[in-house]
């Protein structure tokens, strides 16, 4: 009988920095009725992988793919080739775009298929949202390039948020509005919402500063990429007008620095929007205190516009919008490549540390 051997990396959901590699046995002839077997070919690993870890259980991050008891799988955004097939409209070696575990392979029940993808409807599945649970076919999606994929694999999950983003801020905040704040600025994320959130602010009729927010050592680079009118160091914020009417869209989770912006702006702060936590180690430490802020999730904004604009519609506007952000940051970045088990490991255990370098495109790949 034929097999397939997946390899995955679990994580000690009590200890994060604790991780054990399971090896599984998959009976490929005895595949049920439109189960599929995917190939991890290739993926991008960033600060946003270890949010998913961070808030695994309060976000439902660890119920896409099962681990042992005690332990989860880190999602990745990154492309699969179809090794072997039950399902008689997806043929093995088609390549798609998707949510992935940190494993060799994925067995999915592929549901909903039509030509720009299917859905894997499996009940083991659970899903915080059917954004996560599609696979793009990159034969027919108008946002894949052969000769981009490490960046697809790095900034399409990233920009994708920046993107949507971008349009709910667009839609949120008033006319009064005259300072946008970007936190850890330096993030591919943050500063592709910038770079929207600039394009756009003429079209909206709006008339806002967008400011980055970053570490001493980013301030260079943020500049670099030109998507902030301003990019100031985290102990100089307080050089921000406090007359003018903001909005925070906070990508660190630094707490203490969020109730300092707050006292700063006071009444004058119109919206405090919570993205992501960038800043692991702050994540340790919670002072007390209400941000009285909201959550952004970006599922439900690219559900919203899958429903306002259908799904071909969306896919094109994200891809013309990633055009022009691409071409803005092509000499800027650089690309870092990984390759195998152990070294996935250790660049796992790097983020989490907060070790990553921003200004580096991470491809990698189990062989």
């Amino acid at each position: 009988m034929a097999c397939q051997s997946i390899t995955q990396i679990q994580i000690n959901k009590s200890d994060l920095s604790q991780l054990k590699t399971r090896q599984l046995e998959v009976e490929t002839d005895s595949l049920r009725e439109n189960q599929i077997v995917l190939k991890v070919e290739s993926f991008g690993f960033s600060a946003n992988n270890i949010t998913y870890a961070l808030f695994g259980d309060t976000m439902g991050y660890w119920g896409f793919f099962a681990g042992e008891e005690g332990y989860g799988i880190v999602p990745l955004w990154g492309f699969a080739t179809v090794e072997y097939s039950n399902h008689s409209d997806i043929k093995v070696g088609e390549k798609v775009y998707g949510y992935l575990p940190m494993a060799t392979h994925i067995v999915v029940t592929a549901g909903q298929v039509n030509d720009q993808g299917f859905y894997d409807v499996d009940e083991g599945r659970k899903s915080i949202s059917p954004i996560y649970d599609q696979y793009v076919r990159c034969a027919t999606d108008p946002g894949y390039q052969s000769d981009k994929e490490v960046w697809q694999l790095n900034y399409r999950p990233l920009f994708m948020t920046s993107f949507v983003l971008d349009d709910f801020v667009g839609e949120q905040i008033s006319d009064e509005v005259e300072t946008v704040i970007l936190t850890s600025a330096s993030s591919k994320t943050a500063y592709g919402a910038a770079f929207l959130l600039k394009t756009h602010e003429a079209q909206r009729k709006q008339n806002y500063q967008v400011v980055g927010l970053t570490s001493h050592s980013n301030v260079e680079f943020t500049k670099q990429t030109g998507c902030y009118d301003l990019v100031l160091s985290y102990d100089d914020f307080a050089q921000l007008d406090n007359n003018k009417k903001s909005c925070l869209l906070d990508f660190s989770g630094n707490k203490k620095l969020l109730m300092d912006v707050k006292s700063h702006f006071a009444d004058n702060l119109e919206k405090m929007i919570f993205i992501g936590a960038t800043d692991v180690k702050a994540q340790e430490n919670k002072m007390a205190g209400d941000l009285g802020g909201e959550l952004f999730f970006a599922p439900s904004q690219v559900k919203k516009r899958y429903s306002d604009w259908g799904p071909k519609t969306f896919l094109q506007k994200y891809a013309v919008a990633w055009q022009h952000f691409s071409q803005q940051i092509a000499d800027l970045v650089s690309t870092h490549e990984v390759n195998g088990l152990e070294q996935i490991k250790s660049l796992y255990l790097d983020g989490l540390a907060g070790k990553f370098n921003t200004t580096e495109m991470i491809y990698a790949k189990f062989d």
